[in-house]
């Protein structure tokens, strides 16, 4: 799979712009979707360059160790692990998360909840004396992108608030430890299944918890069913234990008008508006994504 390169290394090394072309090649013989996107991603921070530099030196000779470092990348990609995973970096809403294989890759979609969580926060916020505490809870918090962003974001707005974070698994919180370092984003994490060890009130509680029925999950890419981890992936049976679970719970967790807001698969928007209805929530809202399909449902305990 590697020769072609092997023979340019022998005569003398290989250019930017060949090497890069080769990566192309390669990744589209390994059947990769994205495989012009997934060899610039790789070759643009193995080498340091971003596209203006690049063609500025595309015809460059690279070190060797560089084009090495570049062809173990090629060949974990090749393999099917995600670029995010392969370059332990990820962007959400403006900051750079760091992540591995015990946190899911924060997602697109998934900034729709942030977004629509800061949105409501702005209104909260304007309805209430500046000495009373706003605490936002982030329930399954993986990486801690959702936490971490919505508390810097608020923070660069003027706005004083608390956030929790969530998670059973210990690893997942190293992980959103690491990014609440690096980001510096105050955020308290707390180990627990749901709510086992949470005792304040919310006034904001948000959740991407794991939705994907457990039939579906075989069926899934690669690069999320097999290295992904599957906690955080699978949602049992139906796809809704958690926001069942969550659902039942949160009420007693939330302040009066308190918000609950949830990520939620594009199919389950009707079910999940059900079970809060159900429970007593009220201001039920499906909100879409950039593809126009539902992605999120937002709640208020009266």
């Amino acid at each position: 799979m590697w020769r072609s390169l092997r023979r340019k290394r022998h005569s003398g090394g290989y250019t930017n712009r060949e090497l890069l072309k080769e990566g192309s090649m390669q990744l589209r013989a390994a059947g990769i979707t994205e495989a012009d996107t997934d060899a610039w991603l790789l070759f643009s921070a193995c080498m340091g360059l971003n596209r203006t530099e690049y063609l500025m030196r595309s015809d460059a000779v690279v070190p060797d160790d560089k084009a090495e470092e570049y062809l173990g990348k090629l060949k974990r990609r090749a393999g099917r692990e995600p670029v995010q995973y392969i370059e332990e970096t990820a962007p959400f809403m403006g900051f750079d998360f760091y992540v591995n294989e015990n946190v899911l890759i924060p997602r697109m979609d998934t900034e729709i909840l942030v977004s629509e969580a800061i949105k409501r926060a702005r209104i909260m916020f304007s309805q209430r004396q500046h000495d009373v505490n706003f605490r936002i809870l982030d329930m399954c918090t993986g990486s801690g992108c959702i936490a971490q962003s919505t508390y810097l974001l608020l923070k660069n707005e003027g706005c004083t608030v608390e956030v929790d974070a969530v998670d059973i698994s210990e690893k997942a919180l190293e992980v959103a430890g690491i990014n609440a370092s690096r980001l510096g984003a105050q955020v308290k994490l707390i180990r627990g299944n749901l709510f086992e060890n949470v005792d304040n009130k919310y006034s904001m509680i948000l959740s991407n918890p794991p939705y994907i029925r457990t039939d579906v999950i075989a069926d899934l890419e690669p690069e999320v069913r097999e290295h992904e981890p599957m906690l955080a992936l699978d949602g049992t049976a139906d796809g809704l234990y958690f926001y069942r679970e969550i659902t039942d719970k949160a009420w007693e967790y939330l302040e009066n008008n308190g918000i609950l807001m949830y990520e939620i698969g594009y199919d389950q928007a009707l079910e999940v508006s059900d079970m809060l209805r159900q429970k007593g929530y009220t201001d039920i809202a499906v909100i879409k994504d950039f593809a126009g399909l539902d992605r999120v449902v937002a709640a208020k305990r009266p």
